[in-house]
């Protein structure tokens, strides 16, 4: 990519990188036209071309930095649950869906992104990319568990698996209601708040309830 871009102001580039994630997060990769994202973000395709050489090498731009944004975001949260001393992994869940909500409202378009991106059918995304993904996801997981009491488990339960189950659960949720507006947003978060509570009811043993 033409490293021009960065040169750019920063609103300037939030705002070319928010459309073309939104644009990519409605529509497979195929379907997405760069004259779209240019119409969003306000400039010419051929502005945008200047920048990044082709549609592939934009959605890598944002693939990388979609992650590079999801692992700050991470890294917060562990700073604060080591802060305040949060080893309960429900109530530590919660607060690191907190944050990615907050981030939705902040980048309304980067987990559509994320999400239309990691099951994109169209080999947009190189196996070196998609292994990374996978990766980080992998890492920030085990990082998590890492630091909490899963002692309060029932017998047989897979930590894992249920941070799988919340996490899909969340992003299922934001994909079917394409949430954006901070009140809709509110109104996922206490949906997943419910979800959360009804598994923690299940899953943990009677003294820890």
């Amino acid at each position: 990519m033409n490293q021009k871009f960065f040169s750019l102001p920063t609103e300037r580039q939030d705002l070319i990188r928010s459309s073309a994630m939104l644009e990519f997060g409605a529509n497979t990769f195929k379907k997405t036209s760069a004259d779209s994202i240019a119409k969003r973000a306000g400039v010419s395709k051929g502005l945008l071309f200047h920048y990044f050489k082709d549609k592939r090498e934009l959605y890598a731009y944002l693939f990388q930095y979609a992650i590079d944004a999801c692992m700050e975001a991470f890294n917060r949260q562990m700073e604060r649950m080591s802060y305040f001393g949060e080893t309960d992994f429900f109530a530590a869940l919660e607060r690191g869906h907190k944050i990615k909500m907050d981030m939705v409202r902040r980048m309304p378009g980067l987990f559509r992104f994320v999400m239309r991106a990691y099951y994109e059918r169209d080999s947009v995304l190189s196996p070196k990319l998609r292994k990374k993904l996978d990766d980080v996801l992998a890492q920030s997981t085990g990082s998590f568990l890492a630091r909490m009491d899963l002692h309060k488990f029932k017998d047989g339960v897979d930590p894992r698996q249920v941070v799988r189950l919340l996490t899909l659960s969340a992003e299922g949720m934001l994909a079917e209601t394409n949430a954006c507006t901070a009140e809709e947003i509110d109104r996922l978060f206490l949906e997943y708040k419910r979800n959360a509570d009804m598994l923690r009811r299940f899953l943990y043993k009677e003294e820890y309830l």
